[in-house]
């Protein structure tokens, strides 16, 4: 894996095999671009795999998208830095797609923790092209989303998180749920876990299980 610095974002690689539907990966705070790529062996091989580096350097190889106060629940996260890393990503979306001749739609979009927070944000501004949503440990934080958001239909969601969750509170994850169902969307799975702020062995296996069916129907649904 090589970190490529020719777009906006840097970010790694992973050629899809016969395919070129993105599957955009998004760290937490803390951590780095390599970090979901540990994902890779069992996600089917027809995916163009990008992880994307934290625009915030915060440590060797340590990185993050946008400041947090952890101390103070009420502000956690800087909004004004997560809603301009949203138009980032964004934008470093359009600019992948052309550079690597990706499909315009479905894309997938995958996030751990901070990535997960900005998953949801990003997934409702382009749901024109992103299909797919996978929010793992992370919650869905209103003051970051567009101000306009119709019906999401066509939309799917992978949402799980950790019973006992010391970072981020389970009724968290729970109140962007309701926010989620009453926009209709088509499909969403979510699961609680016995689990800290992680991705456990059982998250992943279900995580494996939903990424490989989805993936079917959408082949057989070209």
């Amino acid at each position: 894996m090589i970190l490529k610095n020719q777009l906006s974002i840097k970010h790694i690689i992973k050629k899809s095999v016969n395919g070129n539907t993105l599957f955009l990966m998004i760290h937490g705070y803390g951590s780095n671009e390599k970090d979901l790529f540990s994902l890779q062996e069992e996600i089917p091989k027809d995916f163009f795999l990008i992880g994307i580096q934290g625009i915030y350097s915060i440590g060797v190889n340590k990185y993050s998208w946008y400041d947090i106060d952890f101390d103070n629940k009420k502000n956690f996260i800087n909004i004004m830095q997560a809603k301009n890393t949203i138009e980032k990503i964004s934008f470093f979306i359009h600019e992948a797609i052309k550079e690597y001749q990706l499909k315009k739609n479905p894309i997938w979009i995958c996030g751990f923790s901070q990535g997960a927070i900005l998953s949801y944000a990003i997934a409702l501004k382009n749901h024109d092209k992103i299909k797919k949503v996978i929010a793992l440990s992370g919650y869905l934080e209103h003051r970051i989303l567009p101000q306009k958001i119709n019906h999401l239909y066509d939309l799917e969601f992978f949402i799980s998180h950790g019973k006992y969750d010391p970072i981020i509170p389970i009724n968290w994850a729970k109140e962007g749920l309701k926010f989620i169902k009453k926009k209709k969307i088509f499909s969403l799975f979510y699961k609680e876990y016995e689990s800290g702020h992680t991705l456990c062995y059982k998250n992943y296996q279900d995580l494996m299980n939903w990424i490989r069916e989805k993936h079917i129907d959408s082949v057989n649904y070209e």
